[in-house]
């Protein structure tokens, strides 16, 4: 059982001395609708106060449903913080009339988040505020997030959480129910489920991950995972253990060609 009031207290405290050292006015989070942004939203607000925090909704048109941009603003508003609302899709547009065609929905989906990196960090950049990042420990750790895109960000106070503590997590703060239920999607391409897509539920996927994190990857006992999900395969862990090797790349500064 995680002791809520203690991972509060710790990832307030996490957020106001990132912002204390790096003497900035605050800071400017992506406002998604979704759990992850709603939680790190939260705990900004708690830690730092209200006024220093800007809440970015960058939906597009095309790809983001109403109700995801109704919950981030139910949000704003609960929290009484500063938001502003811009629709990307025109910005998309003009990057994909330019450049060569393609109907690869990673291709464009990365660069959507990439164009909503630099609208964060615009506004980063013009109040002197630190970019929060929202992603979670589940997230990073198979690298599911855009290089350069959402996973750029100054800091990561739900970094140390998986998604299945962030849900509990989230249920402590008194976050909304339809946004704790609601499907977890990066909303880079229309209908796109993170569960679909990894094709495997992240009550699965953190079991997976904590067995790792405890053990050497590579000494892994797969029979001890399958005795708390009888339905999981070789395959599928199998595959968790591809996704964090080949992403490691994600994780480190450029390589660079030391010359002697």
């Amino acid at each position: 059982m995680d002791d809520f009031t203690l991972i509060n207290d710790s990832i307030n405290a996490f957020i106001k001395n990132q912002v204390q050292r790096g003497k900035v006015n605050g800071v400017v989070v992506g406002l998604s609708g979704g759990i992850d942004s709603t939680v790190a939203a939260y705990c900004a607000s708690n830690s730092i106060g209200k006024e220093r925090v800007l809440g970015l909704l960058l939906p597009d048109k095309e790809i983001t449903p109403q109700q995801d941009i109704d919950d981030a603003l139910e949000i704003c508003s609960i929290l009484k913080i500063d938001y502003k609302l811009i629709y990307i899709n025109n910005v998309k547009n003009q990057f994909l009339e330019i450049l060569e065609k393609t109907d690869n929905n990673l291709v464009r989906g990365n660069l959507l988040s990439r164009t909503r990196m630099c609208i964060l960090y615009y506004y980063a950049n013009l109040m002197n505020r630190f970019v929060l990042g929202t992603a979670d420990k589940s997230e990073l750790a198979i690298g599911y997030f855009t290089k350069f895109g959402d996973g750029a960000s100054d800091l990561f106070p739900l970094g140390d959480l998986y998604k299945t503590q962030v849900k509990e997590y989230a249920k402590f703060l008194n976050i909304p129910n339809q946004i704790i239920s609601k499907k977890s999607s990066a909303r880079l391409w229309k209908n796109q489920e993170t569960e679909k897509e990894i094709g495997l539920s992240f009550a699965e996927l953190d079991a997976i991950l904590s067995f790792i994190q405890k053990k050497d990857k590579h000494k892994f006992d797969y029979s001890l995972i399958k005795k708390m999900f009888p339905s999981l395969s070789q395959n599928k862990l199998d595959y968790v253990l591809d996704l964090i090797n080949k992403n490691e790349h994600k994780f480190s500064f450029p390589p660079i060609c030391r010359l002697n």
